[in-house]
């Protein structure tokens, strides 16, 4: 494991489903629309365990933690090995909630689920290297999302958030130049290559190029990253 965390409550409210064989619960607080939180966070928790493992490789655990956790919906949650922290600014305390509540609940358990393949399975630095595991977290939020028939509206793109929204450019265009067939093989191969250990942004390009050295592959990787990076 790559860390260790403990969350406490004697206000918990424990919901279990089952994806792939492995046990899912939903850690979360009474209110006025919890029973519609459990349904959505359990939902979208099988669908990333499902869609990932189909995408990347298997999930390392029997068991998945999702807790509500005292965070902002800014914040959106937190990852840690087997555990996901959910924000619990939410809608499950109000009497309606609206598609953004719908959406920011699919998008928070998705991305900390993501993180479950990039950063605990495929270790990373994220301190030099952010763009590797929070870039593909936000990157496999929206094939969650391609899912649905109607697929949500891409946020505008903030300069700032380089390693977040940067990233997930970057690692949707190599899926469109790659094309998906051979986007998932180098997603699968880097995933198992590496798992349980750890990777740098070197080791991740290296995978890529062995699957797809094209000119246009090469021009996206030098438009994203810096040349003397890579040597």
């Amino acid at each position: 494991m790559r860390d260790f965390v403990i969350v406490a409550s004697n206000k918990f409210k424990v919901s279990s489903t089952k994806a792939n064989g492995i046990k899912i619960n939903n850690n979360y607080y009474a209110g006025k629309s919890a029973k519609i939180y459990n349904q959505l966070a359990k939902q979208t928790a099988v669908d990333s365990i499902k869609l990932f493992t189909k995408k990347y490789g298997p999930y390392p655990y029997s068991e998945l933690d999702l807790t509500e956790s005292p965070f902002s919906s800014d914040t959106g949650g937190m990852e840690y090995s087997g555990l996901v922290m959910i924000a619990q600014d939410t809608f499950a305390r109000k009497k309606a909630a609206s598609k953004e509540d719908y959406d920011s609940v699919i998008e928070n358990v998705s991305h900390e689920v993501a993180h479950q393949w990039f950063f605990n399975t495929v270790g990373n630095d994220e301190y030099t290297e952010p763009w590797l595991d929070e870039g593909m977290a936000e990157f496999s939020e929206d094939i969650i999302f391609d899912l649905s028939p109607i697929n949500k509206i891409p946020k505008k793109y903030d300069e700032t958030d380089t390693a977040y929204n940067g990233g997930k450019s970057f690692y949707s265009l190599l899926r469109y130049l790659m094309g998906e067939k051979k986007f998932d093989q180098a997603m699968r191969d880097y995933y198992h290559t590496y798992y349980l250990k750890q990777a740098t942004g070197k080791d991740f390009i290296a995978i890529i190029k062995k699957h797809d050295n094209s000119k246009a592959v090469n021009d996206l990787i030098k438009r994203y990253i810096s040349p003397k990076y890579l040597q």
